[in-house]
């Protein structure tokens, strides 16, 4: 304590001793018993209760960003003087800038959507969906008159002449094989022939005559064949893979000609209370997507959650940070108050909320501090043995009180 108090507790102690020592003698001089000496009651100290502490702020806390990410900037520095809402650091948000993109075309599209549905519908478009109905219709016709095309092209008349045509063939087949066999036979038998003598280089002979009538024979072979083949389509109608073709282009159109028409008649008796609860539940969840997207977006923004001081750094820019990873260190430093480090169990049962309080700092061993006790921890601290946080809000604070000196606090308590 000061110098000042203690010098008056020993002036106060001195006339005490001094008095009673007169009144002994008095009373002995006249024979009567000395008096008991009652003390007065403000002559007596008040009880403490003493402990060490720390000067903090009210108000402190360590900055970090909740998603992980790179370092884009820090605006921050160390003894900056900060107001509430101020940007103190960003990361490279450009994945999640892109997502909040997204998120809102996703959502744009989806009240589109919705508008559309709840609109009546108009003129305009009723006669479209009435004219792809028609044209539809058309494209099923025209498919159903081409397989129709490929059974009705055979006549009877292309039957007859498919018949004569084989006949043709086949007496022109038979001539051709009556020559090949005279030939042969000449052939097999030149040198029985007359006159074989008298014939001259370059005169035909019968091997000549045979491998003509040899190829002669050979293309009427041909002949008959087609002409049988080209009877038989005719007879057992169009080909089956031609059908299948037709068929399935009838299919096709028929499936169009049913959607258009459908299309047609929702488009006439306007949406169901599903389809639009449906749309309205997809409106929900694009704006849920875009909230979330923005919330991601924002986390990569630190900001200051009260007036302080900056008072410690511990990134760079550049520098990848995890989630929960300190950043920096921010404390009002306008409400600098002392915290009890080591106050036991034994002395914390003692201590009650609006006690007066006398602070030494170690720093300033000539400075004592009043101030009186805001709180009283209901639990253990954190670290080691059973210690209690007692706060002592000061009633003035020097503008040479820093954060984290130490303090020696003297707490007035009652027996």
């Amino acid at each position: 304590m000061q110098p000042c108090c203690k010098q008056s507790s020993f002036l106060l102690t001195a006339l005490l001793a001094g008095t009673v020592t007169l009144l002994t003698v008095a009373c002995a001089a006249t024979g009567e018993e000395t008096p008991a000496l009652e003390a007065t009651p403000g002559a007596e100290a008040a009880p403490l209760v003493s402990a060490t502490g720390e000067v903090v702020p009210a108000r402190y806390a360590a900055l970090s960003f909740s998603i992980p990410g790179q370092v884009l900037e820090l605006s921050a520095e160390e003894g900056m003087s900060v107001q509430e809402g101020d940007v103190l650091a960003r990361l490279d948000t450009t994945t999640l800038d892109a997502e909040v993109a997204q998120a809102e075309a996703a959502l744009a599209q989806a009240e589109a959507s919705l508008a559309r549905l709840r609109a009546t519908p108009r003129p305009e478009e009723i006669a479209a969906a009435e004219e792809r109905v028609a044209a539809a219709n058309a494209r099923v016709a025209e498919a159903v008159a081409q397989r129709d095309a490929l059974y009705a092209g055979i006549t009877e008349d292309q039957i007859h002449a498919a018949q004569a045509g084989l006949l043709e063939a086949l007496e022109a087949q038979r001539r051709a094989q009556q020559a090949y066999d005279f030939f042969a036979y000449a052939a097999e038998n030149w040198d029985s022939l007359p006159h074989i003598d008298e014939l001259e280089p370059g005169d035909r002979t019968p091997l000549d005559g045979e491998r003509d009538a040899r190829m002669v024979l050979e293309l009427a072979n041909r002949q008959v064949a087609a002409a049988q083949a080209y009877l038989d389509d005719l007879l057992d109608g169009p080909d089956p893979e031609m059908v299948r073709v037709a068929e399935a282009a009838i299919w096709v159109a028929s499936a169009q000609r049913d959607a258009a028409q459908t299309q047609l008649e929702l488009l006439r008796a306007g949406p169901s209370p599903q389809e639009i609860a449906i749309a309205e539940a997809q409106v929900e969840q694009a704006r849920a997507a875009l909230e979330a997207a923005r919330v991601a977006q924002q986390q990569g923004t630190l900001t200051a959650p009260f007036d302080g001081t900056v008072t410690a750094l511990y990134i760079d820019p550049g520098e990848w940070v995890f989630p929960g990873q300190p950043i920096l260190m921010l404390g009002d430093l306008d409400t600098l108050r002392v915290e009890t480090t080591d106050l036991s169990e034994l002395d914390v049962v003692r201590v009650e909320v609006g006690d007066v309080a006398r602070v030494e700092l170690d720093a300033f061993p000539d400075l004592e501090l009043r101030g009186r006790v805001t709180h009283v921890a209901p639990r253990t601290s954190a670290g080691s043995g059973v210690n209690y946080t007692v706060i002592v809000e000061l009633d003035e604070v020097p503008p040479a009180v820093r954060w984290g000196m130490t303090a020696f606090i003297d707490i007035e308590v009652d027996e």
